[in-house]
């Protein structure tokens, strides 16, 4: 049985106005590759929550992650001046290490060819484009769509194990059924033959 449902993509972004266009730009890509984007905190969430836990459960719900990295992500690195100089933040080390963790995919798209630190890099492919350079989009847009259709097999193949095993704890449940409808059967007829 295949699923008709759209994977859901928890975008992180920036929501500054400076990055605005960049972000639309990135979640319409994600809309017109077949996922659905939600749980922007602050975008498609407000809560009292603390933003860590808002982080957590829209990440707890997502199949994917996509991260519109902007310059907004980028920030001093104290520990790292001699080389780059810039990491992303500590909010997203937060956010990137929570999909890790659940072994889901993540899908990086970077505004222009920005240094991202050393963490980012080493856990996630990040695809830059200039997005005001239609030729650079143009060149980059059959290794975006690879990109998303990779994380959608990825997401595809956890599904049909979620659907298997939950068909393997129904039939489990079903035998049980029936062994102990046997055994009161069984029971039943030995009381009734004294």
């Amino acid at each position: 049985m295949q699923n008709i449902y759209k994977p859901k993509a928890f975008i992180s972004c920036s929501l500054r106005n400076e990055d605005k266009d960049f972000v639309d730009l990135v979640i319409n890509i994600t809309e017109q590759l077949g996922f659905e984007p939600f749980g922007t905190v602050g975008k498609y969430v407000a809560s009292p929550k603390p933003l860590w836990q808002q982080m957590r459960d829209g990440i707890k719900e997502a199949d994917c992650i996509v991260m519109a990295l902007t310059p907004r992500y980028i920030q001093q690195d104290i520990h790292d001046k001699k080389n780059t100089g810039q990491s992303i933040s500590e909010m997203l080390h937060f956010e990137l290490g929570m999909p890790v963790y659940k072994g889901i995919p993540i899908i990086a798209l970077g505004s222009d060819d920005k240094v991202y630190g050393k963490l980012l890099p080493s856990m996630v492919s990040i695809i830059s484009f200039n997005p005001t350079n239609e030729a650079d989009f143009l060149t980059k847009w059959p290794l975006i769509q690879n990109y998303f259709k990779n994380a959608m097999k990825i997401i595809a193949k956890k599904w049909k194990a979620l659907d298997d095993e939950k068909l393997t704890s129904q039939v489990k449940s079903i035998l049980a059924f029936i062994g102990a409808a046997t055994v009161v059967y069984l029971f039943i007829r030995i009381l009734t033959k004294k």
